[in-house]
């Protein structure tokens, strides 16, 4: 696509009505997208990151339409398009042989549906992020402490960084989710899986003419079968293979991305699965097998405090099966960018987190959700409830339902075509006018107690303070 397209995508946000100094805590997706989504606005963004740099982490990521959309609007979308793949359906397999269960043709109603590689989409935030006269990032720097009202975050050398909110997007490990909870009752719950990552480039896929459609062709790969289940695509132009395995967690890793494992684990856990899928599990080189624990985090009684918010995977991490954990993550970044920038007081940032809060909470709960409906359907045991559901999964390619959330075409509406920045335009109208009638009772009811000086606000709290600290 030409660039006057990818320019017409970009949009250009007016400025915050009042700009504010924004401290994120967190540079990963969600933490650089909050800081491009803000800074485009205007607002003061430091970025402070416990990493000495910002490093290729991962592989393979999925930018949904409802991602890919605020990807276009903050100038980030151009590399996506640039390097990643738009698939045009997804293929369900079963695990024995191989056979083709079901064919779920991705839509084009709500957008294009890409898979890139993460550090591809990550680079591409940052750059834009830092393009940005008014966003600065500060590497190699722990946050230690945090404060909710007036906002500030204590660092590692015992300094304090003083600003108008804090956005933490310090991931499923965030320590400023404990504090903000005030206690430490947010444990991780294991889900009994564990997730393998490998990746294989067309050169090894080259010698097997058997294997080159899978690296060639836009699609999506499901393997699903007993208690395991695979999601395969190309990235890069089709010149990598992204693979994520998902098997019977054996109490060998926890929940960190980096963890190096046997390739004789990967192979003994999908021994006598589809031929062509242990065909390239075989080329995979020792050394080059991550694996991680997947754990499960109930939904949080909260997610703001006072002139705090916390975002991504901080507050409602996703399990991997309905492809949704970044999308999130961006989301909720492009509905902070839209509260924050319609106050018209910094007396108002409380109630600006709250209806960000009201946009996204009830959402991204209900993913969740869907994450573990797919995986019990997608790791059935052989018998009548899997001969059930993959009949099925053979009515797809004529529009019925699925078990599988992610190929399933009503939800894949329900997904899709949210816009997180028209709808954090909605809550915070709410949240206003909810705010603002509030005050307007307690005036009321000051006047007629006689308390005038109060209704007129000599001694009273600003009136559109939340009282959520």
């Amino acid at each position: 696509m030409g660039s006057s397209s990818e320019a017409d995508r970009e949009k250009q946000y007016a400025p915050a009505k009042v700009p504010l100094k924004v401290i994120i805590v967190g540079a990963g997706i969600g933490g650089l997208a909050a800081a491009l989504s803000l800074g485009k606005r205007g607002h003061h963004v430091h970025l402070i990151e416990f990493a000495p740099e910002i490093a290729e982490v991962g592989a393979g990521i999925q930018c949904a339409p409802n991602m890919t959309r605020i990807l276009d609007r903050l100038g980030a979308g151009v590399k996506v398009r640039s390097t990643g793949v738009a698939l045009e359906a997804i293929h369900i397999l079963r695990w024995q042989g191989g056979t083709l269960l079901g064919s779920v043709p991705i839509s084009q109603e709500h957008g294009e549906q890409f898979v890139v590689h993460r550090a591809d989409l990550q680079m591409s935030l940052l750059e834009k992020a830092l393009a940005l006269p008014n966003v600065k990032l500060q590497t190699n720097t722990r946050v230690d402490d945090v404060q909710f009202s007036p906002a500030a975050v204590k660092l590692n050398d015992g300094s304090w960084v003083h600003g108008d909110v804090v956005l933490a997007a310090d991931g499923i490990k965030s320590m400023i989710r404990g504090k903000l909870l005030g206690d430490d009752k947010d444990v991780a719950v294991p889900t009994g899986d564990a997730v393998y990552r490998v990746v294989l480039t067309r050169e090894m896929l080259s010698h097997y003419p058997e294997l080159l459609p899978f690296i060639e062709e836009k699609k999506a790969i499901r393997w699903i079968g007993p208690g395991r289940h695979i999601i395969a695509y190309p990235v890069r132009n089709h010149e990598i293979y992204n693979m994520a395995l998902a098997h019977p967690d054996r109490g060998r890793v926890d929940e960190s991305w980096t963890t190096v494992t046997s390739k004789d684990n990967l192979l003994a856990d999908y021994d006598g699965w589809d031929p062509n899928l242990v065909k390239m599990l075989d080329l995979v080189p020792e050394g080059d097998v991550l694996e991680w624990k997947l754990c499960m985090h109930m939904p949080l009684l909260r997610w703001v405090r006072g002139s705090c918010a916390l975002l991504g995977d901080a507050c409602h991490p996703m399990l991997p099966y309905v492809a949704q954990g970044a999308a999130q993550a961006v989301e909720d970044a492009a509905s902070l960018g839209v509260v924050l920038s319609s106050i018209s007081s910094k007396d108002e940032i409380p109630t600006a987190l709250l209806a960000f809060e009201k946009a996204q909470k009830a959402r991204a709960e209900h993913i969740q959700q869907s994450c573990l409906t797919t995986r019990a359907a997608l790791h059935l045991p052989d018998g009548p409830e899997q001969e059930a559901r993959d009949q099925k999964f053979r009515a797809l390619s004529a529009g019925g339902d699925s078990d599988d959330k992610w190929g399933d075409p009503e939800f894949q509406k329900f997904i899709w075509s949210w816009d997180a920045e028209a709808k954090a335009e909605e809550a915070w109208k709410g949240e206003f006018l909810a705010h603002s009638a509030d005050a307007h009772s307690r005036r009321s009811l000051l006047v007629l107690t006689g308390r005038r000086d109060e209704a007129r606000g000599r001694n009273a709290k600003p009136a559109m303070i939340a009282s959520t600290d």
